[in-house]
């Protein structure tokens, strides 16, 4: 009668507390009576990054290439935290995403379509060079990533725009990291183009 009051107890701690490695080691010292056996079940994270294809074809778009002055590692300063947010940019991909641009003008893209989802998910976006921006966007989405390269106090810098007014500065990205961090909580919508 005692075991089992005992058994109940300690199950029910068991339920309030939840099942860590601690109360695990503690439960199964309290029970080695008892047959019941706890196992904790680890999830593995990977560190390896998702393989990037290059050469999938998608019907109505072509692989683009990324203009040059875009290219590189790039930081922008997180305003919440002292680190630096890292974007990397080669010659076909932003950020491990491919790189495409649409070349059939009839082809409609509806966020909406759960075929297009499917059929258009992964590391792909859409880029389109106009005067002196990069647009980026992925496949459905509706807004752009807005990059213009320029300076600001005298350090080469990619200024973000995001939004309805592409004229709104809303961020830089600087090639040095610490210089991000040193503007991280700088308010560029104050910033003329």
């Amino acid at each position: 009668m005692k075991k089992a009051i005992v058994l109940i107890s300690v199950m029910a701690a068991a339920l309030l507390t939840g099942c860590n490695k601690q109360t695990a080691k503690s439960n199964l010292s309290s029970q080695s009576s008892s047959s019941s056996k706890i196992v904790r079940h680890e999830t593995k994270s990977s560190s390896e990054a998702p393989r990037i294809n290059i050469h999938k074809k998608y019907k109505g778009f072509k692989l683009a290439t990324v203009p040059s002055q875009y290219r590189g590692t790039w930081y922008r300063g997180d305003p919440y935290s002292k680190k630096a947010r890292k974007l990397v940019i080669t010659e076909h991909t932003v950020n491990g995403n491919v790189t495409y641009q649409k070349v059939d003008p009839n082809l409609k893209l509806n966020r909406h379509s759960e075929k297009q989802n499917k059929k258009y998910s992964g590391n792909i976006v859409l880029i389109d060079t106009q005067g002196n921006s990069l647009k980026v966007r992925g496949f459905l989405d509706l807004v752009n990533l807005d990059y213009q390269p320029g300076q600001f106090k005298n350090h080469d810098c990619l200024f973000l725009s995001y939004g309805t007014d592409p004229s709104v500065i809303n961020g830089a990205i600087f090639m040095d990291k610490n210089v991000a961090l040193k503007y991280r909580k700088y308010d560029f919508t104050k910033v003329k183009k």
